[in-house]
């Protein structure tokens, strides 16, 4: 099995390499940055020297002097080679060993670095601890070994090789004292953040360590103290989730057992009926055989109803079983579920008021589960209709309206924001499953179901998206 890490470590962790990479970087780009400013300000030093060396050579106006205005005196020297690369100024007499040595080391340096410093390019090298960086040009006149001067080839001019070089140590070791100090700013802000990361790490994982209690609380059914302290506002509003989720799994769990209390009412109190016209049935006790006939099978037709309900959420919570798809036409559902009452609401003395579009309304999705869904919208008018319930099916662009009214005494206040809930059974209500199956199907096609209610008017509104 594969071993994870933990949110802390990940926590601690990540952040510091990602501060340490940044101060990595801003090493490395601080060194480019005075090495690319120490290699300008050695070319200008550079430059400066071989522009007095053109003070002479170059006609006056074309020559212009590269002053050096960088602020920075660095030492600057250079050596004179003729054409046989030997040196002819500094020659003999030597100033000193030093200047002897060092003009050995340049000559030997030219020539091992001849082709890059004949092409123009500016080296470094590093003598005794201290660095350098030369250039060189070739000048063809005559050198009076103060000045050179030009003249023509065919005069009897000379080739000269001029190195000059300058001493960038300066620079260098003000880089190298300023990069020390970076270094031990950085290296101590590293360790600050560190320790803060540390910190906020160990104080998170005391709230999630709360949380994990808060949560093995809810899973054991425990009750949640009200007094919980977190750290922070994102703990508190998943503490508010699950003590939401847990009052509705108490809720749901509660109007369960009232459900199944209420089923087992339902089921005995027929099955008595049944039992006892039965055994009258079969003692000849009971003399009106036709009449009690009908009350078994009215109340079979009742337990069969609700145990078809059960058996209905069954199949919706069953997520593998397929709902069966085909077209069907919604005007023509809605009329057929209207005659299916009709009689029953004419015998109660309550009227059908009939709003249907007169053109097909095409559907896509389970014919018979609409149909139970409307029927269910139907018996609850039916049974708390007051003398009218009216039914509007329409087709609104690409959505088909169906609105069942009824005019009767409404749904209470406390209840309403229940009554879509599995088992939540409200006022006058049977089983309190029927407009849970009802939502459950039409969200199944893609549709939606509303209520408005108040007292002398009713309202579940069905939208369905149209083929």
């Amino acid at each position: 099995m594969k071993k994870r890490r933990t949110l802390k470590a990940s926590l601690f962790f990540t952040p510091s390499i990602i501060l340490a990479g940044a101060f990595f970087l801003v090493l490395i780009g601080f060194n480019i940055v005075v090495s690319n400013y120490t290699s300008r300000i050695a070319r200008e030093h550079i430059n400066s020297r071989f522009s007095i060396f053109s003070l002479y050579y170059a006609e006056e106006e074309n020559w212009e002097f590269k002053q050096n205005d960088s602020g920075y005196g660095l030492t600057t020297a250079y050596v004179v080679l003729n054409e046989a690369e030997e040196a002819i100024d500094p020659c003999p007499p030597w100033l000193n060993a030093e200047e002897e040595a060092m003009t050995a080391y340049i000559i030997d340096y030219y020539r091992q670095n001849r082709s890059a410093l004949r092409e123009g390019k500016q080296l470094s090298f590093t003598r005794e601890g201290r660095t350098y960086h030369i250039q060189h040009r070739a000048y063809y006149g005559y050198y009076d070994g103060y000045a050179l001067f030009q003249e023509k080839k065919d005069g009897g001019s000379h080739q000269y090789h001029i190195l000059v070089y300058t001493d960038a140590t300066p620079l260098m070791e003000f880089g190298n004292t300023v990069n020390h100090i970076l270094l031990t700013l950085m290296v101590c802000a590293l360790c600050l953040s560190l320790l803060a990361l540390l910190l906020r790490s160990k104080k998170l994982d005391t709230a999630f360590r709360s949380l994990d209690t808060y949560i093995s609380l809810a899973g054991k059914r425990q009750p949640l103290p009200d007094g919980m302290s977190f750290a922070y506002d994102e703990f508190y509003e998943v503490a508010k989730t699950i003590r939401s989720m847990t009052e509705m799994i108490d809720r749901a769990e509660k109007a369960q057992r009232c459900f199944f209390s209420n089923a087992s009412h339902e089921l005995k109190t027929p099955l008595m009926s049944i039992q006892g016209y039965a055994e009258g049935i079969q003692s000849g006790v009971v003399e009106d055989r036709e009449k009690g006939i009908a009350i078994i099978v009215r109340e079979t037709q009742k337990m069969v109803r609700l145990i078809n309900d059960i058996l209905l959420l069954s199949r919706m919570d069953a997520v593998d079983v397929p709902t069966h798809q085909e077209t069907f036409d919604l005007r023509e559902l809605v009329l057929y579920c209207a005659g299916t009452i009709e009689s029953a609401a004419l015998q109660d003395g309550r009227a059908l008021q009939l709003d249907v579009d007169e053109n097909p309304i095409l559907c896509c999705g389970d014919e018979a589960g609409m149909e139970r869904a409307v029927l269910n919208l139907l018996s609850n008018a039916l049974r708390y209709a007051k003398s009218v319930i009216a039914i509007q099916c329409r087709q609104e662009g690409a959505k088909a309206m169906l609105t069942i009214t009824d005019d009767g005494p409404g749904i209470a206040p406390e209840d309403l924001p229940h009554i879509f809930e599995r088992f939540y059974k409200g006022r006058g209500g049977n089983f309190g499953i029927g407009l849970a199956i009802t939502q459950e199907v039409v969200e199944q096609h893609h549709g939606a179901i509303a209520v408005d209610s108040r007292p002398g008017r009713t309202a579940f509104c069905i939208s369905l998206p149209v083929r």
